[in-house]
């Protein structure tokens, strides 16, 4: 940023928006988790008025270097803001206003041209909004009184109404006016616990972190578990997922809380009994129910996963639909039409991107077949899971599942799962075997 002072952060959302007679909620929880993020929250303060937001100090001073920072930071990681400026807030003086810009536009101006390519033309523009009808100019007069009173001095600067390098943006309310030079964009979507929670199956890979922070930015809080099958994986692949979740409980309004459940013994139990082909696939489905469950004690509304169409053997639609009828809690799947490379954008974007790229094998990767099957019919893979106990290799999974602390990896197992699932799923999936 400039050296332009800094006394707010004019805030704005898009989506929220469109919200009815709730809208005040969606607006509280977007401040509430803007507050969270920040790191001294008891310094700041907001001003609110119909709709429109802005980050200030308490007393209405202004900001520092760290304190700009510290608030940029926090805007930068919260879902449902759409764009932020920073700004100065003044009185709604016509004067006043004229000679605030006067004086900070041009740091403003070399801060825009530092930033052209060559032989760009440098534009500008002024966008005022007056809400304030008793203001004595009308939007489009104080554009021009604003115009008149800076583009003489700027011989190199043209006129864009439409897209500019440096937009004056001027708001104009019956106790306050806003005044900024820079526009950033936000992560847009919807706050963070809007709406329903959700569970992930996150692996150490590219695509489901990415899966949550989409799912993130449509206002679902993002709760995680990953499958190990040590001693055949690596111990170092709950670091790496662990290291991925606090990346992601970043964006969120609360740290999630992250599951491990080593499948070693169920995937021997497939290795040794059923067709090659088919591992897999049924690996998938014991991770889909063993999240089903974990999905009931967490009260989470669906499943989220990172796969795409056609990406690995497991992800075409005949074997998604296959793996999909192994529960019949709502999967979601985020990336199913995503590109590759829009993928990586994403993880670079969130911060995951890194920590993904290092190897490390995951369960998938165990005892994976030499041909795996792309066409998994519903039927074959029922008949398959008759040949070993499905139903206790699922039981062993859930033994096996622990709640782990992301930054110390202790683990907390969780005992009570074996009952929800002897309650709630176990004749649904294997009748009164």
């Amino acid at each position: 940023m400039s050296n332009i002072p800094v006394n707010c952060f004019l805030l704005r959302y898009n989506e929220i928006g469109t919200k009815g007679k709730n809208r005040w909620q969606f607006e509280q929880k977007l401040l509430n988790n803007i507050s969270r993020q920040l790191t001294n929250r008891n310094e700041f303060n907001y001003y609110r008025d119909q709709g429109r937001f802005a980050l200030k100090k308490r007393d209405n001073s202004f900001f520092s270097p760290k304190e700009i920072q510290i608030a940029t930071e926090a805007l930068n990681r919260t879902f449902g803001l759409e764009s932020y400026a920073p700004g100065i807030m003044t009185d709604p003086d016509s004067d006043t206003i004229l000679e605030l810009i006067e004086k900070h536009f041009p740091s403003a101006y070399e801060l825009g041209k530092n930033q052209l390519l060559p032989q760009q033309d440098y534009t500008c523009r002024v966008r005022c909004r007056r809400s304030w009808k008793k203001f004595p100019y009308t939007s489009k007069e104080m554009e021009i009184n604003i115009a008149d009173k800076i583009l003489p001095s700027y011989d190199d600067l043209k006129v864009n109404l439409k897209k500019a390098h440096l937009t004056i943006g001027v708001e104009i309310r019956p106790d306050i006016a806003f005044i900024h030079f820079q526009d950033y964009k936000g992560l847009g979507g919807l706050p963070v616990g809007s709406s329903d929670p959700v569970l992930c199956l996150l692996s150490g890979g590219i695509d489901s972190p990415v899966a949550a922070f989409k799912a993130m930015q449509r206002g679902s809080h993002v709760n995680s578990v990953t499958f190990e099958s040590f001693p055949y994986t690596q111990p170092e692949l709950i670091d790496k997922v662990a290291k991925l979740q606090n990346i992601l409980d970043r964006y969120q309004d609360r740290p999630a809380q992250f599951y491990a459940c080593n499948m070693a013994e169920s995937q021997k139990m497939i290795r040794d009994k059923c067709s090659e082909r088919f591992r897999t696939i049924l690996y998938r489905r014991i991770m889909m129910r063993v999240s089903s469950v974990l999905a009931v004690h967490l009260k989470a509304k669906a499943l989220l996963t990172g796969e795409a169409v056609g990406q690995v053997a497991s992800q075409t639609l005949a074997n998604m639909d296959t793996i999909n009828r192994s529960t019949d809690t709502l999967v979601l799947r985020p990336l199913v039409c995503m590109d590759k490379n829009e993928v990586i954008a994403i993880a670079e974007k969130a911060g995951t991107f890194d920590v993904s790229n290092i190897q490390c094998a995951d369960s998938c990767t165990t005892f994976a077949p030499g041909k795996p099957a792309t066409n998994g019919n519903p039927r074959l893979l029922e008949e398959q899971e008759t040949r070993y106990e499905a139903s206790d290799a699922i039981i062993d999974c859930l033994k096996n599942t622990r709640l782990i602390d992301t930054h110390s990896l202790e683990e907390t197992p969780v005992p009570e799962l074996i009952e929800i699932y002897e309650q709630n799923f176990k004749r649904q999936w294997f009748g009164n075997d």
